[in-house]
């Protein structure tokens, strides 16, 4: 937790003070700075942090800070309930609602404000969740916030690790790591503890020991024998000075070590009652000896974190259990978070009160939101539930089925959504369908949406129509089931059977006054009758629904609408209406606590932007939300959009890491929408490395998942890469799989058509285009691609793309060389203004080989940078090494502020920095290498 502490003057800190305070002074100013202080345990985090706010709060600044304690079951929002006390979660509203009150309260608490949250690294969920949130809720006020975390124990897949690497690429965040003491400032620190200047061979053995390291060095100096051993490690340190105290400070500090970093005076005091330890001369000596400071008027801290883990480290497995044992009957007196007495009931050993406490620590948890907090809890009281005394039922007030649904539903919202299949399974094994056919139907229901949660079609599916069996046609609930069979079936891209479910749907939920379950039947017809072709009709029910939504106001419905209605304007070539819609949700989603669909409204934007061509607005990632509890579905829009980009520029390191990411949420899964465009991508990057059997093997896997469903034009694009594939692998078999491929994606897209399906033009687009590819495995056909050019305004890459191929193919038949130079000129003007680097290539390549003399255009320069910067980068670099803001740069460039701010974002990605302070440095090695 926060504390005071007396300390030494900092020694080799004044460069991360003056960073610190241009921060607060940014604050100050209105713009919202982020923090995120890190290094190695004992490198100063705590002392550079408290020097700062006491300066700060000297400078007029309001400072709230709280630290997260480090227990096996968190207790939520520690360190927010810590920095703001008694003003913490009131437990109305839902958790959106409570989110955006704590940020007024932050915002409104002074002018400026500093926000300190220290060991990160102990963060529970809640605590990151709300973390980030405010990320976004604080950033154009006068708030700095800082976060310390230790380095050593945030590893690549700690949460924190990904919470801080998405926080550090926020454009108002910097990162400030703490290095070891230089050989000179361990010198000089020694001197200041020492008064006078310290020998030769304490300076070696403090190099050597303690490297660089201030509070092992401290310690080192004040465990410093007056003969023998000097101690190897922090932890013989701290027991070496522990042995010189009396016997019962050193059983007072072990006891202390149990409860945590902070411990109160009457607590430490009914401690060494309980152990009949003498309390007044036992602190003192402790206090005495640095091993306890006292932190106001009522209560004492462990100097440092480490001391505290070493002493605890020490005790034997009994001394530990007996220690937490009396501290959970101290703790149980007096008013404490029901999850800290759960841990300490729980460690322990005491069956039935770590039960009891774990019970009534998932309530306390989930009423306030924090479900990845409950969770932990009801896994904890399901452990302990077999090996209570007493009947665990009598104790706890809850049957056996009611804990593992808590469990589940806790773990599902939580995003561990394949636990809470395993738990709900658990819970239909213990239910009887016979006597209770209601309950086994919600249990299977919740099976349903949970599987579909974490992917598993198949079982979704079984599980929902298992409900829909056992479900009493008077139930209530059935209504419920019945949209969520219509949803799994528009999700899953079933959208004849969607259809179908839908309309049987409406009336009932219209009669039940289900006004739910009614929307998600509207929003089904949309997205389906939309997937079918039908596109007046399913706009129509798009508009339906988003008036619904914006009538009842419900967050949710409102979420669903802006996550799914400008995807649909996409899918039917509306782009211009997408981007707007998908910007009026970003606008709407603070307002409505909808920002569990924020990222997927965000990848409609960047859907459109790129379909609008203004790649460099869709590949900037500055104001993209930094959501660690974000469910990784969510992300795949984006990401596979701006694979897509990469690729045509031709940044393959780029596209393949995105494409990575998403294979890790989508392989194996066989998800319609968007493992089709992860299997289209990797085929063409396959390509583009030529990896032939790559590539044939992604489209083979994308057609597989496409074929039986019925997204069409999903399953066209994997047709039309697939012909792609074989006509530049130029394979012996290749006419032939290419003929394969194309006929089944005709007769899959025939099939649609006659029951009622009207084919997209994208659809169509993509046909078309299967079918020029095929044409370059026999005799060139400029015509072929004169008809993709035809129905390809809209997208101007592969309008580049036909025209590059039409010239090739007049060149090879001999055709007219005139048209020929035509279709290269615009290919290759088409190719230069969006910086298709790969397109430009081809063009120029083949323009060269046919010596065909193109008209003066633009082109796209081959950057010559050592770091792949091009020239307009590189420019914009030597501006920030100046110190310019992106105002003054668009300024000295004549360009527009946004536009720098995306050469600053490619810089910055490019370089592989994350501050603005990081570019500055390698702009000035660039001048003077």
């Amino acid at each position: 937790m926060s504390r005071r502490v007396s300390v030494p003057e900092l020694i080799g800190r004044r460069n991360e003070l003056t960073l610190l305070a241009g921060a607060l002074a940014d604050a100050t100013a209105g713009t919202g700075r982020l923090v995120l202080v890190e290094g190695d345990a004992g490198v100063g985090k705590t002392r550079l942090v408290q020097e700062f706010v006491d300066r700060a709060a000297r400078d007029g600044a309001t400072v709230l800070s709280g630290g997260c304690p480090q227990l096996e079951a968190d207790i939520p929002y520690a360190a927010f309930d810590e920095a703001l006390p008694g003003s913490f979660f009131v437990g109305t509203g839902d958790r959106a609602t409570e989110f955006r009150r704590v940020a007024d309260t932050i915002a409104n608490a002074g002018h400026p404000v500093v926000l300190l949250l220290e060991d990160l690294h102990w963060a529970d969920a809640s605590t990151r969740d709300l973390f980030v949130f405010l990320q976004r809720a604080l950033r154009h006020v006068p708030v700095l916030q800082v976060g310390t975390h230790r380095t050593g124990e945030v590893g690549g897949d700690h949460p924190v690790a990904g919470m801080v690497a998405e926080l550090a690429r926020l454009p108002h965040a910097e990162r400030l790591r703490l290095a070891p003491l230089t050989p000179v400032e361990t010198t000089a620190l020694a001197r200041g503890l020492l008064g006078v200047e310290p020998g030769r061979e304490m300076v070696r053995v403090l190099l050597s020991r303690a490297e660089g390291n201030p509070f092992f060095t401290e310690e080192l100096i004040a465990a410093w024998p007056a003969r023998g051993e000097v101690p190897q490690t922090v932890r013989e340190v701290v027991i070496t000075r522990l042995a010189r105290l009396t016997e019962g400070a050193r059983q007072l500090s072990r006891l202390a070590s149990v409860i945590g970093r902070t411990v109160s005076h009457d607590l430490l005091a009914d401690l060494a009652e309980l152990s009949e330890v003498d309390i007044g001369g036992s602190v003192r000596d402790l206090v005495h000896h640095g091993q306890l400071v006292t932190t106001g008027d009522d209560g004492y801290a462990f100097r440092h974190e480490l001391i505290r883990e070493a002493i605890y480290a020490d005790l034997l497995p009994g001394e530990r259990r007996a220690a937490h044992a009396r501290v959970a009957k101290l703790l149980a007196a007096r008013p404490t978070p029901v999850a800290e007495l759960a841990h300490h009931w729980d460690a322990a050993g005491e069956v039935d009160q770590a039960l009891v406490a774990s019970v009534r620590a998932g309530e306390s948890a989930g009423a306030a939101f924090a479900h990845a907090e409950a969770h932990a809890h009801y896994e904890r009281a399901l452990r302990r539930w077999r090996e209570a005394s007493s009947p665990a039922a009598a104790l706890t007030g809850l049957d056996l089925d009611t804990l593992l649904e808590r469990a589940a539903a806790a773990a599902s919202i939580a995003s561990r959504n394949r636990r809470a299949v395993e738990l709900t399974q658990e819970r239909l094994a213990l239910l009887d369908p016979v006597t209770s056919p209601e309950k086994a139907a919600l249990a299977y229901a919740e099976l349903a949406h949970r599987a579909w949660a974490s992917a598993d079609w198949p079982l979704a599916r079984s599980a929902n129509l298992r409900a829909l069996e056992l479900i009493p046609a008077d139930s209530p609930s059935r209504v419920a089931i019945m949209a969520h069979r219509a949803g799994l079936a528009m999700l899953s891209s079933r959208h004849r059977d969607a259809l179908r479910f839908a309309r049987e749907l409406l009336p009932v939920a219209s009669a039940a006054g289900d006004t739910m379950s009614y929307a998600r039947g509207v929003m089904v017809q949309a997205i389906s009758l939309i997937g079918t072709g039908h596109v007046q009709e399913g706009l129509s029910c798009m508009r339906q629904h988003l008036a619904l939504a914006n009538e009842t106001r419900v967050p949710r419905m409102l979420g669903v609408n802006y996550a799914n209605h400008p995807e649909a304007l996409v899918w039917v070539d509306r782009p211009e209406e997408a981007l707007a819609l998908a910007r009026e949700g970003i606008a709407r989603a603070s307002e409505f606590g909808i920002d569990f669909y924020l990222l997927l409204i965000v990848g409609n934007q960047v859907r459109a932007l790129a379909e609008l061509h203004r790649w460099d607005e869709a590949l900037d990632t500055t104001n993209d939300p930094a959501d660690q509890g974000a469910d990784a579905f969510t992300r795949l829009p984006a990401d596979l959009t701006r694979a897509d980009v990469h690729l045509k520029r031709g940044d393959l390191a780029a596209a393949g890491a995105l494409l990575d990411a998403s294979a890790a949420v989508l392989t194996g899964q066989d998800d319609v929408q968007f493992g089709t465009e992860l299997s289209a991508l990797q085929a063409l990057l396959a390509l583009r490395e030529s990896r032939w059997q790559d590539a044939r093997a992604a489209v083979r896997e994308g057609l597989r998942v496409a074929l039986s469903a019925d997204n069409q034009h999903r399953a066209a694009r994997v047709v039309s890469v697939g012909v792609r594939v074989e006509a530049d692998a130029g394979l012996p078999d290749g006419l032939a799989r290419a003929d394969e491929i194309l006929a089944a994606g005709s007769a899959y897209l025939a099939a649609l058509e006659a029951d009622g399906a009207v084919l997209l033009p994208r659809t169509l687009r993509f046909l078309t285009l299967a079918r020029a590819e095929r044409s370059r495995l026999l005799t060139p056909s400029p015509a072929a691609w004169a008809s993709v050019a035809e129905i390809a305004a809209h997208d101007r890459h592969l309008l580049g793309y036909a025209r590059f191929r039409q010239a090739e193919a007049l060149l090879l038949s001999r055709g007219s060389r005139q048209q020929a130079v035509t279709a290269l000129a615009e290919s290759t003007a088409i190719a230069t203004a969006l910086e298709a680097t790969p397109l430009v290539s081809e063009v120029r390549a083949l323009a060269e080989r046919a010596r065909v003399t193109l008209p003066a255009v633009p082109v796209v320069p081959v950057s010559t940078d050592p770091h792949g910067l091009t020239a307009r980068e590189a420019e914009v670099l030597a501006l920030v090494g100046r110190g310019l803001t992106n105002g003054e740069i668009a300024e000295e460039l004549f360009i527009s502020t946004k536009t720098a701010s995306v050469h600053v974002s490619n810089i910055l990605r490019k370089l592989g920095l994350k501050s603005r302070i990081q570019a500055a440095a390698v702009a000035q090695r660039r001048i003077s290498p």
